[in-house]
Formats: C-alpha cells, structure tokens, sequence
C-alpha cells in the first residue's frame, strides 16, 4: 500500500528542482506563444485599418 501512495520512488532531491524548471518552462513558453500570436493579428488589424483610412480619405475626397 505505501507503494500506490508515493509520490515519486526517488529518494534524493535533485528531481524537484528539475521538475520546478520544466514546470515552469511549461508555463512561459505558451505565454510567449500566444503573446506572438496575439501581436501578429494586431499587426494584421492595424494595416487593414490603416488601408481602410486610406481608402475612405481617398473616396471622400473633393472632386475638382
């Protein structure tokens, strides 16, 4: 039964510390991903707005 309730079978300390920094690697990568992502279709958003802009300046201009 002591087996089924054991964390891990290791008896020294050094797992912890490596399983903290994959965990915490695990954590800022997607962070930065999705930060990449995210800045990338803002990018995109930002230009078609600008065409947009652009574009309606360009219509309602006075005709001469």
């Amino acid at each position: 039964m002591q087996f089924l309730l054991a964390q891990h079978g290791g008896t020294g300390g050094g797992d912890s510390l490596a399983f903290s920094i994959l965990a915490l690697v695990g954590m800022i990568i997607p962070i930065i991903v999705l930060g990449v992502v995210c800045w990338f279709f803002w990018k995109a958003k930002r230009r078609e707005d600008e065409e947009k802009k652009r574009e309606s300046e360009w219509q309602n201009a006075p005709s001469s």
